[in-house]
Formats: structure tokens, sequence, C-alpha cells
């Protein structure tokens, strides 16, 4: 029989399964039902492709009808079923297994995707409207629902909808100089192969399609040995361009082709160098007025910002506005993966940019002719977060602020109105949590599915009226609600979530920063049982940014869901943002240029030190950490930097030696001395001060961190004569602390036994489904977003 002591850590491994990533994903706000305005009184709510099978209930679109209130299916479900069901057979798919997807592209109809087959169906009469079909391959829609763009080798080519015929665009790519393609530097090379899913962007008129041609053939490659591949073959060899600080950096260079005659239209002096991803998966590119595109262009360090205006049809551009910084680095949105806060007007020719040139992030209006400064939109100690809605009729922004209100989280948001003048500024809403309104995105929707109308705006209705708003509490739960801005109508609630009776809800903090002055904001996490008469284990769950807010603002985060899982283990877990994030002033965020890991690690370690005399329920002398990529070097740094504090520490395909890491996150992060090899950031001349328990996790096929990095790290430690662990995953890349079940049990297990000082039970078995691990990546993306 097993012990008392077994069983009882067998039932937390059970609660801690629960919320493991896979788990939790569909509870993140970014996982939720998307949609989008169909008009300004009606608000289309889509369900999740993943969830709707053809040979089952289809989950259906809703409307909300803010006039009425009402939240209705956008079609009967009996006569939608058997309208399919009739068209799939005369297709020969009645027993297809493959997923339904839905839009509305507009108030009166419905589009179904099965397989390569589209039905466009009367949402009244439920009829058929027309059919068509989709290639196989994933593709970029066009908005009139005619054409599919999609890539072939190193080429883009066409699939006309209606008849099925498919033909190249362009005849010139090469490898590694690929038209429509991501950079094989955007971390995913291997995986992107296999699925290359077209990138550019459509004209809302379907007339253009906005590309690019991405040059990395001067690239150095990186090896990726994939050592136990399917089927049991020897091990094979992968390999894709890599820069690191110092190399060649990809180049794209712009075409336009337009649509009616397959013209490619090469644009000249527009040339980017491109860190990482696609500028315009970056969101970077958009299109305003008629036969014009504009461009943001920012150089190897992030030093000068320009943005360009490009005359489609001549291939012509120029540059409108730069911006440049002596110091530091450029940012036009406060979140890396954030839509840059640019908005260009057409109608009043004008544009709007986002700037620190205060010290603080705040938006300002220039001429787009001269580029010339109009006037400051906002201003105040506090920064504009999200540009969200523009309307040029009443000349007037909405956007989200963080620290308009000096005594609360500045990681927190609330929404506002401000005229282009700068007056009449209005919180429009607030909230004893976050807040989150989706911007309208100046390049439209994602067009990788079709009929989906690519300019309809997802967070505020056109006329500023409404907002789907998502109102989010790490401790108190999340809602959705339809409001209506002017205050004239009843807010809808869309959907809410909160804490289960039996969990105990997460603590919100604050304390003072390693200087003594600096305010910071942090979570812990507690397991279903805590008991304050106790003293509980403390895990530090540590990312010290700087591009991203760590902390949870909502419930069911994705981001936080192994902070769930550890405390449900029998530890209190805490989540902290230092200075370093993005979620103040710029001296804030900068303060540790061009250094990556401190201040945050000496800030760790004094939150920790002021929570042990605060709370008798944290066991002082037993106190651990855990961080993943740029976490995990921070992880193996503090257990070096403070021996005395920290006694067990995972670091998980840590970014150990930036100097070998991509040059997308050292250029801008590390400036110029990004590639000098000074060794201040890297983490092997430190091992020699480790004392603690150290276990090192990393995936052979992670594209982001390369496994060399662990690999380096580990050589320093024997070369040191350190003792620690080491856990490669086969198979496994970059997300494995959420996406394997093996390494997640694993860890566990190692702080299990060296932090509370059990022995956990055996081989605990866990998986995950399929359909949960596909959420994982496109989640942490979104959350990523927003």
């Amino acid at each position: 029989m097993k012990s008392a002591a077994t069983d009882s850590l067998s039932s937390r491994y059970e609660r801690a399964f629960s919320v493991s990533p896979p788990r939790v994903a569909c509870q993140s706000w970014a996982a939720t039902d998307r949609g989008y305005w169909l008009d300004c009184e009606h608000y289309c709510l889509l369900p999740d492709p993943r969830h709707s099978e053809c040979d089952q209930d289809l989950r259906l679109p809703r409307i909300i009808d803010c006039e009425s209130g009402s939240m209705t299916p956008a079609v009967a479900p009996e006569q939608l079923a058997n309208l399919l069901q009739s068209e799939l057979r005369r297709c020969g798919l009645e027993r297809a297994s493959t997923r339904a997807e839905l839009s509305m592209p507009d108030r009166h109809s419905l589009a179904v995707v099965v397989s390569t087959r589209t039905f466009v169906i009367d949402v009244q009469r439920v009829e058929l409207l027309r059919s068509g079909q989709i290639p196989v391959a994933p593709a970029s829609y066009s908005p009139d629902g005619r054409w599919a763009y999609f890539c072939k080798d190193s080429d883009l080519w066409r699939f006309e909808c209606a008849t099925g015929e498919a033909a190249p665009l362009t005849l010139d790519g090469q490898p590694h100089c690929c038209y429509a393609q991501q950079s094989e530097t955007a971390l995913a090379a291997v995986s992107y192969r296999r699925h290359p899913q077209p990138v550019g962007i459509w004209s809302p008129d379907s007339r253009w399609f906005f590309t690019h041609l991405i040059d990395e053939r001067d690239l150095p490659e990186m090896p990726l040995v994939q050592h136990v591949p399917p089927g049991g073959a020897r091990p094979q060899l992968h390999t894709y361009k890599y820069s690191m600080p110092g190399d060649p950096l990809p180049l794209a260079r712009f075409v336009a082709i337009e649509t009616a005659t397959g013209r490619v239209v090469r644009v000249r002096d527009a040339d980017m160098l491109v860190g990482a991803f696609s500028p315009i998966t970056l969101r970077r590119a958009w299109f305003s007025g008629e036969g014009h595109a504009w461009l943001v262009r920012l150089d190897r360090h992030s030093r000068s910002a320009e943005l360009l205006k490009v005359d489609l049809s001549s291939g012509t551009s120029r540059v409108v506005l730069t911006e440049t910084t002596g110091q530091g680095y450029i940012d036009l949105h406060p979140s890396i993966a954030g839509t840059p806060n640019v908005r260009t007007l057409s109608h009043s020719d004008e544009v709007i940019w986002y700037s620190q040139r205060d010290g603080w992030g705040h938006l300002y209006l220039h001429d787009a002719r001269s580029g010339v400064l109009k006037n400051q939109i906002t201003k105040g100690d506090w920064l504009v977060r999200d540009l969200v809605h523009v309307d040029e009729a009443s000349r007037r922004v909405i956007f989200l602020a963080g620290g308009l209100d000096g005594k609360v989280d500045s990681a927190r948001r609330c929404l506002c109105r401000v005229n282009f003048d700068g007056s009449g500024l209005e919180v429009l809403l607030k909230h004893d949590g976050d807040i989150w309104v989706a911007p309208t995105e100046p390049a439209g929707q994602e067009q990788d599915r079709p009929f989906r109308p690519p300019h309809a705006p997802s967070g505020v209705s056109s006329d500023g009226r409404h907002a789907f708003v998502h109102f989010g509490s790490a401790s108190r739960g999340n809602r959705t609600e339809v409001v209506d801005l002017e205050g004239r109508g009843t807010r809808i609630v869309v959907s809410s979530v909160q804490p289960g009776p039996e969990e105990v809800a997460p603590l919100h903090f604050s304390a003072l920063a390693a200087d003594q002055q600096t305010h910071l904001s942090g979570t812990l996490f507690f397991p279903r049982d805590f008991d304050e008469r106790r003293a509980y284990p403390l895990v530090d769950y540590i990312y010290p940014g700087p591009q991203i807010a760590h902390q949870p603002q909502s419930w069911g985060s994705l981001n936080a869901a192994p902070a769930r899982a550890l405390a449900e283990l029998g530890c209190i877990v805490m989540m902290l943002d230092t200075r370093g994030l993005p979620i103040g002033s710029r001296q804030f965020h900068h303060v540790g240029y061009p250094h990556l890991l401190e201040p945050q690690i000496s800030d760790h370690a004094a939150v920790i030190r002021h929570l042990v005399s605060r709370h008798g329920f944290i066991d002082p002398q037993h106190i651990g950490v855990i961080g993943h990529s740029g976490g995990g070097a921070a992880a193996v740094r503090v257990m070096c930097a403070y021996p005395e504090l920290f006694t067990v520490g995972i670091a998980v395909c840590g970014n150990h030696y930036p100097d070998l890491y991509t040059s997308a996150w050292s250029d801008k992060y590390r400036g110029e001395q990004a590639g000098a090899a000074t060794g201040a950031d890297s983490s092997g001349p430190a091992v020699d001060r480790l004392s603690g328990k150290l276990l090192l996790v990393s995936g052979d096929m992670d594209e982001n961190v390369h496994v060399s990095q662990t690999f380096r790290l580990a050589h320093q430690l024997v070369r040191a004569n350190r003792d620690f662990d080491l856990l490669i995953v086969p198979n496994e890349g970059h997300l494995l602390m959420m996406t394997s079940a093996y390494a997640q049990r694993r860890i566990w297990d190692y702080l299990v036994r060296h932090l509370l000082e059990r022995e956990p039970p055996a081989q605990f078995e866990m998986s995950f489904a399929p359909e949960e691990l596909a959420k994982i990546g496109a989640v942490l993306w979104q959350e990523l977003r927003q």
C-alpha cells in the first residue's frame, strides 16, 4: 500500500495536472471566441474553428444586437445542419473528419469551409448562395473571395476559387530568397517549412497584394539535429538561417502585386533589415488611401524609426517622418508584439505617431506631407499602452492607458478618449483589474481564412460608440461585455469566468524594488489547501523581460499556468513585474540598458526578502526559482548571485549566452555592445558561485534557443566542478515546459524532492490531447499582443 504522504502527493499531482498549461489554455482571453463588428449595432462572435467538427454539431457564430441586448445564433442550427449535410454529400465529403471554419462576410450571409470546399449561405432563408474551392496549402484570401495566394517552393502562386485553377505569380524566387514567406530567423524555421503561411496584406478593394522578397542567402546556417526522427531512422540534420549579433541580417524587398493583371511592382528605396519576424507579421505595413501603402522601418538597433509612404502603381517610396534616439532604443508599442501605435489619416493627410520623446509613451499628431509635428495629443506621467480607435470625423482617439492613477499597478489599463488637439481627456472605463479592447488594426484582420471581412473592427465599432471589452483580474476572474461608451445603452455580458470555490484566489501585492524607492507589483499563487498558519516553500517563477510584462492581469492566463500548477504541489509561487519591463516611463523601462538581467535579478531578491519578512507562511529556508527562455537564464544567474537565498533552481531552454542568441533580441536590447563577447549577460562566468540544486532542461529541436546554449552552460558547470542535473527531451521545441507532459512531470518531481523535501509519486502518468497542445503557440502569441 502507498503511504498517506504518497497518496497526498498523488492528489496534488492530479490537481496540478488539471491546471497545467494545455488544460487551461482555453481560459485565456486569447483563446476565447473571437469576432468583429458587422455594423455599428451588431457584433459577430465567432467560434474557435478547432472546436467545430463538420460531422458533429457546429458551434455557430452568435450575433450580439446592441439595440435589443440579445445574443442569438446567426442561423437556425437544424436548418443549417440539414443544408450542409446535403451539400457535403453532393461533394463526397459526408464522412469527412476535417474541421469546419465559419465566418460572416456580412450581416446576411454565413460562410462555411469544410476541407477544400466553401459554402456561402443566406442566413435568413438558409439557402446556398454559392460554393467554391480553396487550395490545400495555407493561403491568404482576397477580401472579395475570388483569390487565394499560397506559397510553393520559393514563389507565390494564385488560386482562383471559382475554377480551382492555380498559376504562379512569381518565377524568380530562390532558396533563402523567397516571396511572401517568413525569414528563417523567425525562430520556427523547421516547423514553418512544413506548412508556410503566406505573409502579405490585401488592399480593401482586393486590387493589390503587398508582400516582400526576403533575401537571407548570406546568413550563417544553424544546425539542428533531430536525434530521434519518426520511424526510427538515423538522426536527421536540419539547417536553417540564424543570425547572431554581428552577423548579416535578412533583407526584405517589398513588392506589390496587381490582382487583375498579375503585374509585380518592385518598391524602390524601401528595403529594410529583418530582425526575426516579417515586418508585415509585426503589423508594420498597411494600406491607407487609394493606391498607397505605408511602412514602418527600424534600423538594426532600433535607434531610428521611419514612416514610409509607397505608391503602388509606380513603386516609388518616400520617407515621411523620422525619429532617432542617441541612447537606448525606440518602441512604437510598449510590448514587442503589439500593433504599432501609429495611424495614417487619409482624409486629413495626418499621422498619429507614438513616441517616448518626453520620457513617457504618448501620441503625437504630424502632418503627413511634411512630417512636421502639429501638436502632442496625450501627455503626463503615464503611458499610452494601445491605440484602439481613431475617429477622423470627430477628431478623437480612444486608447488604453497605463499608470494614469499613480496608486494603481501601472500594468493595469483603463480605456480613455481624447481629442486630436489634446483637449477633452476623459476616462471611459476603469476597473479594479485590467481592461483590454482590441485595436482597430490598420492592416485589417488576418486573411488566413476565406470570407472574413478584412477591415471589420474587433474592438470598438466604426462609429466609436460601442466596444467589445474584456475586464480581467487574476484573483476575481474575467468577464467580457459589450459596452455603450456613450452610457446610453445596457451593458451586454458575453461571458464570465471566476476561480472555483475550491481554489484560493491569487494575491496581488506591492513591494519596493532593490533601490528601496520604486514600487513594484506582483502576484502570489497558493495551493488549494493553503493554511496561513503553516510555512510553505516559495518558488519564484521569473522572467526578466524587457519586452513584455510578466505577472498575469487576468484569470486563466496561459503564461501563468505553470505557476498555478506548481502552487498545487504545495508551494507558494511568485510572479513579479520588476524595473526594466515596459509598463512605466522610458527611464523605468531602460534602467538596465544595455544589460538584460539587472536590475531585474536584484529586484527579485529584494522583493522575496520583503515577502519573507511580511508573511509568516513563507519558509525562508526553502526558496526556489524556475524560468523559461530569458527566465531560464535569469534563474541560473539569480541562483549564482544569491546562493544564500535560493536553494533550488530550474532553467528551461535558457538563453544563457546572449552573444550566441538571435541578433533580433540582442541588437535591440543590448545595442552596439551585442556581439562584443563581453560576457556581462552570460551565465557561464557566474557558475563558480553555484551552491544549490540546479536542473537544466531543453528540447533537442528548439529552433529559438538552440540546445547548444544549455550544453555550453553544462560544459562550464563541469569545468567549475559544480553538481547539476540535465534533462534533454527528444523532439521537443522551445515551448516544452508547456507542451511536454514528461518535462512538466520531471520539473514537478525535482521541486518536490529538493524543495518540499518529499519523495514524489513514482512515474506519475499524464498526457495531453493533440487539440489541447494545438492551442499553446497561438494563445501565447495572442497574449503577447495583448
